[in-house]
C-alpha cells in the first residue's frame, strides 16, 4: 500500500474525518500544475472554499448533486460525513450575506431531490426554517432556496431575470 492510500484509511477511519483531509482529488476540475491531478484542499477554509467552487459548477448546470459525488469529487471517497461541516460553514456564510444557501444544491441520494435531515436543523437553528424535514414545508424550504441559488449563480451571476421568491431574515442575525 502506498502512502496515499494509507493516509485515506488512516483519515477516512479516524475519530476526526470532519476536520482532515489529505491526499489527491479524483475529480479534474482543478488540475495542479505538475501532473494534471487535482489537490485535495488540506484544511477546513480550503474544503470550504474548493466545496463553494464544485457547488457553483453544479449550480449553473440547474442541477443538484448527491452528497456522495460530491464527497466523490472533492476527497476521492463516499464518506459524505468528511464534506458535512464544510457545507454548514457555507450556509452560515451564505446566510450572513443574505445570499441563497447554496448547499441546497446538494442532496441525499436516498431522499432524492431532498438534502438530508441536517440540512433542516442546521436552517432551523438558523431561524430559516420551521418544521419537519419530512413534512411539506421541508421541501417547500429546499425548493426555494434551490431555485434563489440557481437563479443567483446560473449564467454567471447574471439570474434568469426573474424575481428570487421572498425570504424572511433570519432570527437573531
Amino acid at each position: 500500500m502506498d502512502r496515499l492510500e494509507h493516509d485515506f484509511g488512516r483519515i477516512l477511519s479516524g475519530p476526526d474525518i470532519r476536520r482532515h483531509v489529505v491526499g489527491r482529488m479524483v475529480s479534474a476540475n482543478r488540475p495542479d500544475a505538475d501532473d494534471g491531478i487535482p489537490i485535495v484542499p488540506v484544511d477546513d477554509n480550503a474544503l470550504k472554499t474548493r466545496l463553494r467552487e464544485e457547488l457553483l459548477l453544479q449550480a449553473r448546470t440547474r442541477l443538484p448533486i448527491t452528497y456522495a459525488r460530491l464527497a466523490e469529487s472533492m476527497v476521492g471517497s463516499q464518506a459524505t460525513g468528511v464534506i458535512q461541516g464544510a457545507l454548514e460553514q457555507l450556509m452560515d456564510d451564505d446566510a450572513d450575506e443574505g445570499l441563497p444557501l447554496l448547499a441546497a444544491v446538494a442532496v441525499n441520494a436516498l431522499d432524492p431531490g431532498l438534502p438530508a435531515p441536517w440540512f433542516f436543523h442546521k436552517a432551523e437553528d438558523m431561524g430559516l426554517f420551521a418544521g419537519d424535514p419530512a413534512d411539506l414545508e421541508a421541501y417547500a424550504f429546499h425548493a426555494r432556496e434551490f431555485c434563489r441559488a440557481i437563479h443567483l449563480h446560473a449564467g454567471n451571476g447574471q439570474g434568469s431575470g426573474t424575481t428570487l421568491p421572498p425570504v424572511l431574515p433570519p432570527a437573531g442575525r
